[in-house]
């Protein structure tokens, strides 16, 4: 059974990563791509030989199956919720939306039509941590402490609707829901508290009034703890691209450890110094999202159960909420 899929938002995300994962997966054909910009909508389309959409309405109007939402964090409920009553399978990129309330709407709204809402946590599918998660149930290490940071220097300016919190929720929320989730995935266990600290280092962040590297310590259930660091304001030149990412697990019965930068960093020296990357896309690699996809496809065919669900993508985000709630009253918060 093929799939007819409609593509909403031919930026960032879309370029860096589902554009060549759609081209690869089987059994799909994208029809068509919508986005506000018509060059971009055009330039989307032209590498499917697809039809080009501004308009949402008529876009909702094609005979499709699912609707992958590749927009800005703060549009995704109207166009899911829209793309839903449309008849339309929902695949979404994370956050889920920007607020928990958005959120639930997406759900009820998914559950009373009888249709899928799949969220792009893509950390779950990338195979450097299904193989870490699968190493600490084979050793048996039993997972009581996580420190894990995922770090950058955003390379957008001041105006780019990343640093407005109205739209983006900051980097607590559009990079600390990755965080949350990894968390929870590998503790195998409820969140019961918050406590965080947010500072803004940036003009960027000082600017609009929002953080730019953000604390959490967030306590589980069974007296688990994970502690987390993520930031926008890491000093390494944008150019390079560095995207510094490191997990280290404590369990009852042993502890694991992973950080790219354990090992030597390659550099290349031409007319200029460059450190090449695994990955255009930070701290996941590309075929990631192709396997993310293609068992998204899979669930909506029925062929397989999900592997997150947009109840996890809810949680995540709802410690995130949380998490920043703490930041601005300086006191632990209950989850």
């Amino acid at each position: 059974m093929e799939l007819k899929v409609g593509l909403v938002g031919c930026g960032n995300i879309f370029n860096l990563a589902h554009r060549n994962a759609l081209r690869a997966i089987e059994g799909i054909r994208v029809v068509a791509c919508m986005d506000v910009d018509g060059g971009r909508a055009r330039e989307g389309a032209k590498a499917f030989k697809a039809k080009a959409f501004t308009n949402l309405d008529e876009f909702l109007d094609l005979d499709t199956d699912v609707v992958e939402v590749l927009t800005p964090t703060y549009t995704h409920v109207k166009i899911a919720v829209e793309a839903l009553k449309a008849g339309k399978h929902v695949i979404v990129e994370k956050p889920i939306a920007l607020t928990v309330e958005e959120g639930q709407r997406m759900i009820k709204t998914a559950e009373k039509e009888g249709l899928h809402l799949l969220v792009g946590h893509v950390r779950r599918f990338d195979k450097r941590w299904v193989q870490m998660k699968e190493i600490i149930r084979k050793r048996n290490i039993l997972p009581m402490h996580i420190r894990k940071s995922e770090v950058q220097y955003l390379p957008f300016p001041a105006d780019y609707w990343y640093w407005d919190e109205r739209r983006s929720g900051g980097v607590a929320v559009d990079l600390g829901v990755h965080v949350t989730d990894f968390l929870r995935w590998f503790f195998e266990s409820e969140p019961v508290s918050v406590y965080a600290v947010g500072k803004a280092i940036r003009e960027e962040a000082r600017a609009n009034g929002t953080f730019d590297h953000f604390v959490m310590m967030i306590s589980f259930e069974g007296g688990k703890t994970g502690i987390t660091e993520v930031s926008w304001a890491y000093p390494y030149p944008a150019r390079y691209g560095v995207f510094y990412h490191q997990v280290d697990v404590m369990g009852k019965n042993g502890r694991i450890r992973y950080t790219p930068l354990d090992t030597p960093v390659v550099g290349v020296a031409k007319a200029n110094f460059e450190m090449p990357r695994f990955s255009p896309l930070l701290s996941t690699f590309p075929d990631a999202f192709e396997r993310e996809l293609r068992h998204f496809f899979n669930v909506i065919r029925g062929r397989e159960g999900p592997l997150v669900t947009a109840e996890d993508a809810l949680i995540a985000l709802k410690i995130a909420e949380k998490a920043k709630e703490s930041a601005r009253s300086g006191e632990v918060v209950e989850v």
